[in-house]
């Protein structure tokens, strides 16, 4: 199947914009679209292990560069459970690795004139988060290229890069490292698309956020940030979609001393940090190989956010916060005007193959990858209990009812709750309905088979199919459009907008909800829920 890369190199038309920071020239799609792929959302390579600088007001794109290809993607490891038979190239796009993936794909409907002034086009701006565990992905993946939805709603569509797995996650206490780089590259992009959206014939207060598991991990993370912003600061956008507690980074001192050890360095020595960031040193290959042949060893292969106190406050913690409904009134005053939450039937399928599970034994080092030993030891006592003797089938599927569980399903009602808690306005949908040909063996209604719905991937879905999509994203759009001009929450919160098996969109209600929510009772603060 064509990535846009191929598309705008079989067509020779040309579209020039002039942004703050000079020219950037792109080109039209099969469909009329306009594209402009890998546009510099930073001034230089950031350095590995930090946070990266925003372009300086005084920057220049280099003239006559064209943004038609897919270049590059972030170094990442190859261990991927969940990519089945998916090509590579499919997954993160041609070109090759790199350090700096802090770039913007951005595709605006084919009514875009650059000529005309800014203020009469004015489309609406969707701005997406690739998931991938935050460990894997691109801007570039086929299955997020926004051409069609572009086309058929008249949006300016964004697709952001970010740093992944270490490159982007890498924390420690001693030696000090914050973490949290991928989160902060997504903020200096949406700060980048505030400011030149416009020349896109984009809308600047119009903008919504948009993520798939990891990417929804990220909008959480995000608006977040955006509740504990100075009183000054607004927003860079209005709304966001999630298509979905921290460890600190005194608790991943031991995953940083286990990937120094892998790559046959001292942890302890005095210049660790410079030699990790020496890329003669230490190529970035080198680290991606010992995270994926598990050299680091099974617990430590996944790198996560972290409480740095910098993008992430400890107190009080981001679920404290999140409870006491200043969560919820900040984002108000910030401008945020609605969020959409949500997840599908059978979430389990995917989380189950993410990691290789032989017997019981590896179901607990794999949950330490995302939760700390203690909170799994909790975890793993609210299911059912498996003998060492247990068949791999039975062991497999647990793996994947606990972590779909606790990265999704119970997350998303606990957002809902405290939502609707505060008043504030929210949509909850669930989606157990997926295009048929896409479902993986089984049948399953799985994660981030939703993603052909919110993309419209036209090409891989039939007449009838591509209806069913569109009907989805109208829905939606409908929904929040009534949340945000009435300002507030007036359903229950357990209604949900339910895609059915039947195809048919309707309100319906959670049936899962105390199943769901009886697992938050071991968490801090919880025990009352």
């Amino acid at each position: 199947m064509a990535h846009l890369h191929d598309e705008l190199a079989s067509n020779s038309a040309r579209v020039e914009v002039e942004t703050r920071y000079g020219k950037v020239i792109g080109g039209r799609a099969s469909n009329g679209t306009a594209v402009f792929l890998g546009a510099d959302s930073v001034c230089a390579t950031p350095v590995r292990f930090a946070d990266a600088e925003p372009l300086p007001n005084n920057h220049r794109y280099p003239p006559g560069v064209e943004y038609l290809t897919e270049s590059s993607y972030c170094f990442q490891p190859h261990n991927d459970g969940q990519a089945g038979d998916t090509p590579f190239p499919d997954k993160v796009g041609y070109g090759n690795p790199t350090e700096n993936p802090l770039f913007l794909n951005i595709i605006c409907p084919p009514s875009f004139d650059p000529s005309i002034n800014e203020t009469v086009q004015a489309f609406p701006v969707k701005i997406y988060i690739h998931g991938g565990f935050l460990q894997f992905g691109s801007p570039h993946g086929l299955r997020g290229q926004d051409q069609f939805v572009s086309a058929e709603f008249s949006e300016v569509r964004v697709n952001i890069g970010y740093r992944l797995s270490a490159f982007g996650y890498l924390a420690c206490d001693k030696p000090r490292l914050n973490g949290n780089y991928g989160f902060k590259d997504q903020w200096l992009a949406l700060e980048w698309v505030k400011k030149n959206i416009d020349v896109f014939g984009g809308d600047p207060h119009n903008v919504q956020i948009l993520g798939l598991s990891a990417g929804a991990h990220s909008v959480h993370q995000i608006l977040h940030h955006v509740s504990r912003l100075p009183e000054s600061a607004e927003a860079p956008f209005q709304s966001a979609i999630l298509i979905m507690a921290p460890k600190t980074p005194a608790e991943l001192n031991s995953q940083f001393e286990a990937l120094c050890r892998a790559l046959h360095l001292d942890p302890h020595s005095p210049d660790i940090l410079n030699t990790l960031r020496d890329t003669s040193v230490v190529p970035a290959s080198k680290i991606c190989e010992v995270i994926e042949t598990d050299a680091i060893g099974t617990e430590f292969g996944t790198f996560r956010g972290c409480v740095d106190n910098v993008w992430m406050a400890s107190s009080p913690d981001i679920m404290t916060w999140q409870r006491s409904g200043q969560f919820a009134k900040n984002l108000k005053e910030k401008g945020i005007k609605s969020i959409v939450v949500g997840d599908l039937t059978e979430e389990w399928y995917l989380y189950s193959i993410a990691h290789p599970i032989s017997c019981a034994a590896d179901v607990a080092p794999n949950l330490e990858r995302y939760f700390p030993a203690e909170v799994v030891q909790r975890m793993m006592k609210m299911y059912r209990q498996l003998g060492d003797d247990a068949e791999q089938e039975e062991c497999v599927r647990l793996f994947g009812d606990i972590l779909s569980d606790w990265q999704v399903h119970l997350p998303v009602r606990v957002l809902a709750r405290d939502l609707h808690q505060a008043g504030f306005p929210f949509l909850r949908y669930e989606i157990a309905w997926t295009p048929e040909q896409i479902r993986p063996e089984g049948g399953y209604v799985t994660h981030g088979g939703d993603g052909y719905l919110w993309h419209l991937r036209v090409p891989d879905l039939t007449t009838d199919q591509v209806e069913i999509a569109k009907n989805w994203l109208k829905q939606i759009d409908k929904e929040v459009k009534i949340l945000e001009k009435n300002g507030l929450q007036s359903r229950s919160v357990k209604d949900i907008l339910k895609l059915g098996k039947d195809r048919e969109i309707s309100w319906s209600v959670d049936q899962l909800w105390d199943d769901k929510m009886r697992h938050a009772k071991i968490l801090a603060g919880e025990q009352g829920s």
